[in-house]
């Protein structure tokens, strides 16, 4: 027994020496805010895309009439959203261009930005967390029927 009481000393070291030490070297410990998807519907209009001579966004502006949970406090707000070179444009039902004025066609916009306490946040909050940041999809179904 008495020859086995150093080995179990040691055994029980072993765990909170490894347990005590940090994260290795160069690994961030401020990750940022996490980013979700906002997902807008509604009538989508006034596109112009973003012109890559000049590194000049593009924008697209919509009518909102649904979103998912992020995006709820713009249902029935209309918002220009800016577009960059990633975004994808796609033209459902033969629809050849996207509408240049209001009403407009029925569409979706989907934006990634940082995410925001879902109760507390504002109207102004949601603007300010999409300012900026580019769509990351254009849908375009066409015109409403």
């Amino acid at each position: 027994m008495k020859k086995l009481l150093p080995f179990v000393i040691a055994a029980l070291m072993i765990p909170s020496v490894a347990l005590a030490k940090g994260p290795p070297s160069g690994t961030p410990t401020n990750h940022g805010k996490a980013k979700v998807m906002y997902v807008l519907k509604g009538m989508i209009y006034g596109y112009t895309a973003f012109d890559s001579t000049t590194s000049t966004p593009g924008s697209i502006t919509i009518v909102v009439n649904h979103s998912n949970r992020h995006g709820k406090l713009l249902v029935g707000q209309t918002i220009s959203i800016s577009t960059g070179a990633n975004t994808k444009v796609l033209l459902q039902n033969g629809v050849t261009s996207i509408a240049a004025t209001a009403p407009g066609d029925v569409g979706m916009v989907k934006v990634r930005a940082s995410r925001l306490a879902f109760k507390s946040a504002t109207l102004a909050d949601v603007q300010n967390a999409l300012l900026n940041q580019p769509a990351f999809q254009i849908i375009d179904s066409g015109p409403s029927s």
